[in-house]
């Protein structure tokens, strides 16, 4: 288990919520902090894809700003998409 830094590629900002997509190399039970997310409100949506096979990998997102990786093998390199309140 270990704490993930994400790398973001493309985000798209609406009033009060923000769309994001970052790639991220995960294996099971690493956390994934997204810092262009709200630290006060659980985000809305998250969801892991394997880039060398397009499979999702399983994820919680119950955690303000963090998603903790609950199917990966060892360091999938995965698109992660994630929506939810923006940082003010």
């Amino acid at each position: 288990m270990a704490a993930r830094n994400p790398t973001l590629k493309y985000q798209k900002k609406g009033l009060y919520y923000s769309m994001a997509v970052y790639t991220v190399q995960v294996s099971l039970n690493d956390t994934v902090t997204l810092p262009h997310f709200s630290t006060q409100e659980n985000l809305k949506f998250a969801a892991l894809i394997g880039l060398s096979d397009g499979a999702e990998i399983t994820c919680t997102h119950a955690a303000l700003n963090v998603v903790t990786v609950t199917g990966a093998s060892t360091d999938d390199d995965v698109a992660l998409y994630a929506y939810g309140r923006k940082v003010n």
